[in-house]
């Protein structure tokens, strides 16, 4: 019988991965809880399976895409039915015809597959090329991927190219998931240029709905993008009365799932 909790971990080391192209031993021991023999343990596991490379102190993701696509779907398992839960909620804030910006991640594509499955009229402009791909596959979503320096690990485009078209566009909803929420600093990014992407997002957004699973909550992760006051929506599976109670005072939305 597979082990639940080192696949739990290894989504986790590759999602961690996906957003920085070193991770030192001490950052995964942070974002998984799990002590360093373990985490070495999980390493050589998925150096074995050519997801990883590991280096001195840590280790950063391979750069085959057939290992890269392998590595995503491992991701994208990782809470999937939170996922799942938290993308029906969040469809259920569109009132089509809408116009909605995406960025990318596992959850961002849990919602993109509920639109798909909805094949309501909408318009779309996603920094996610396997976003786009798959909301394309539906004739009622117009779609637009906003280019830039793409990330083959996320499949995710970023950097001056992706802020200038972003600046360029309008949008009803602005749906954004994320690496972790404080409770004080709002949505964090491992990286800085995806809190980039996601400031500019949350820019050209008339209202923005956070997307977070409980195994987001309380992690601080490098880089901020938006506070508290530029939200309007958290879409989540997990939160506690301290989190609700600040939340509320900050006039965010909570909707639990």
């Amino acid at each position: 019988m597979p082990d639940q909790h080192a696949e739990e971990r290894t989504a986790h080391l590759l999602e961690l991965l996906s957003r920085q192209q070193f991770a030192s031993i001490d950052d995964m021991q942070r974002a998984t809880g799990a002590s360093a023999p373990t985490i070495r343990r999980d390493l050589a596991q998925l150096e074995k399976r050519g997801l990883v490379r590991r280096v001195r102190g840590g280790a950063s993701l391979t750069t085959s895409s057939s290992t890269l696509d392998e590595a995503f779907e491992l991701r994208r398992k990782r809470n999937a039915r939170e996922k799942g839960a938290i993308a029906l909620a969040a469809s259920k804030l569109i009132d089509p015809p809408s116009s909605l910006l995406l960025n990318d991640g596992s959850t961002t594509l849990a919602l993109a597959e509920e639109l798909v499955s909805q094949a309501q009229p909408l318009w779309v402009a996603t920094s996610a090329l396997n976003l786009g791909e798959r909301l394309a596959s539906v004739s009622t979503i117009e779609v637009v991927v906003i280019g830039g320096a793409l990330r083959g690990s996320s499949f995710g485009t970023s950097g001056p190219l992706a802020t200038a078209a972003l600046s360029q566009i309008t949008v009803d909803t602005t749906f954004l998931g994320c690496d972790g929420i404080d409770l004080e600093l709002g949505p964090r990014y491992n990286s800085l240029l995806d809190a980039e992407v996601a400031a500019a997002m949350a820019r050209q957004g008339r209202r923005v709905v956070v997307l977070a699973d409980g195994s987001k909550v309380g992690q601080r992760s490098r880089a901020g993008s938006i506070d508290w006051s530029a939200v309007d929506v958290l879409v989540t599976n997990q939160l506690d009365p301290e989190w609700q109670e600040h939340l509320r005072d900050a006039d965010v939305e909570v909707i639990a799932v």
